[in-house]
């Protein structure tokens, strides 16, 4: 910490603290996890991107050359105990260091009622969504720890903290159980100054949302839902990473074990 706990902020301290960080960002070649990325190269950041696409990270690397040595990618899943760790050691060789991880991973089917999800269903869902979160930390929690402390962020859902009829029984306890993570790990690992923290946003208005609403003929879900919040809006990828970003800077340097709502204020209607 460069700046005393009792001084005015020096919004430059925390500006160069940020952009000299870094993070490696799971799921980050597409969606929010690629805005997150994005943002983090923008503000000078170094950060590493894994995905379990080959073809969406030879992407991501060809959209992100322009940022040079500060920016790598790599395969992996991220519910595979060796892939996390080989994940992990990419990032922290390539950067000598690593200092953050955002889980911004997770798979999703959508109108499935509950008497119609299958075991390989539930497995998929849930091992995709929580187990890739548990297993990406445990492989990057001893990098983290080495560097002197750091930022966990993972990215649940307004699902996690009510219920999501549309996306299934099997995507609500996922998202849930991320919270419980969350919590786990703030209180395990704060003595190694380790900071984590879970963000919660509604529908996220992204590629992702609107091709499967696209394609279930239900475009009309994002407006309607647009209606319900009292900002009168659905939530964007950059509101996501705003936050996200937030949270991985010395701003939040006392916030850990939290959860912060990104949805517009539905939650309180």
């Amino acid at each position: 910490m460069s700046t005393s706990l009792h001084e005015s902020l020096d919004w430059k301290v925390i500006g160069d603290n940020l952009s000299e960080s870094i993070t490696l960002v799971v799921g980050g070649a597409r969606g929010t996890g690629r805005t997150i990325a994005e943002n983090l190269l923008k503000m000078g950041a170094r950060v590493a991107v894994s995905d379990l696409s080959a073809e969406r990270i030879e992407a991501v690397s060809t959209e992100f050359e322009c940022y040079g040595p500060r920016f790598t990618a790599i395969v992996g899943d991220a519910t595979d105990s060796t892939d996390a760790r080989r994940v992990a050691a990419h990032a922290a060789d390539t950067f000598t260091a690593l200092h953050n991880v955002v889980y911004s991973a997770g798979a999703y089917r959508a109108q499935r009622p509950t008497l119609e999800v299958s075991s390989d269903e539930w497995d998929l869902i849930v091992d995709s969504n929580l187990k890739g979160a548990f297993v990406t930390y445990q492989a990057s929690l001893p990098h983290i720890i080495a560097a002197g402390g750091g930022a966990l962020v993972s990215i649940s859902s307004l699902a996690g903290r009510t219920s999501s009829p549309f996306l299934g029984c099997h995507y609500s306890a996922a998202k849930a159980g991320i919270l419980g993570l969350t919590r786990h790990l703030a209180k395990e690992f704060g003595g190694q100054n380790v900071r984590a923290n879970s963000i919660c946003p509604g529908g996220i208005v992204g590629t992702r949302m609107t091709d499967l609403l696209t394609e279930l003929h239900r475009e009309q879900d994002l407006a309607d839902l647009a209606t319900q919040t009292p900002l009168g809006r659905n939530v964007y990828e950059q509101d996501v990473a705003a936050v996200t970003l937030f949270l991985l800077s010395d701003l939040s340097r006392f916030v850990t074990g939290a959860t912060i709502d990104v949805n517009g204020g539905i939650l309180t209607i």
